[in-house]
């Protein structure tokens, strides 16, 4: 299923729920490896979570400034953490800095100040289907394990797929 379709589908969804989509993720406890280093979609050095899934940005996040809400929340949903947990684990060879940014009663995980996500469209271990999707809010983007800076974070898309959505707003 193509990016394109995912979004699609969410966005319809979200138009009928009048915008507002529940992201329903449930958080990380303080024990789990969360995050780990993977080859994708051409790219050495991207993060991925327990699953195998790759983790994203959104450009204009930069700051832990959250632009992804409602509806957003259901195509991209954010890497959760108890609101007790201060620190998580790692490979070795995620080398910026992780933190966390409060949402909710729980804390998303941060990557050199950016917050991370995974991607709905990504439905198997280390598909990449989210890379380059630009949306009202930014362009969607690969993490690189290897970024100490804020900069270097988003791994630059070859190409970028834009996609608009009818739900009035939340992006």
């Amino acid at each position: 299923m193509s990016a394109r379709s995912v979004f699609t589908k969410f966005a319809v969804v979200a138009a009928l729920s009048g915008g507002v989509v529940a992201a329903g993720v449930a958080p990380l406890s303080a024990s789990q490896p969360v995050l780990g280093v993977a080859t994708l979609a051409g790219h050495p050095h991207v993060i991925v979570d327990l699953a195998g899934r790759p983790l994203y940005v959104l450009t204009s996040e930069e700051g832990a400034k959250i632009k992804c809400v409602k509806a957003c929340l259901h195509v991209w949903p954010p890497l959760m953490l108890p609101a007790n947990v201060g620190v998580f684990s790692h490979a070795a060879a995620v080398k910026g800095s992780l933190g966390w940014v409060k949402r909710g009663k729980f804390r998303q995980a941060t990557y050199n100040g950016f917050p991370l996500y995974t991607f709905s469209g990504d439905t198997k271990p280390h598909e990449a289907n989210g890379v380059g999707l630009k949306l009202g809010a930014g362009t969607w983007l690969l993490v690189n394990a290897w970024a100490k800076t804020a900069a270097a974070t988003p791994v630059k898309a070859g190409k970028t797929t834009t996609t608009s959505s009818s739900s009035g707003g939340g992006w």
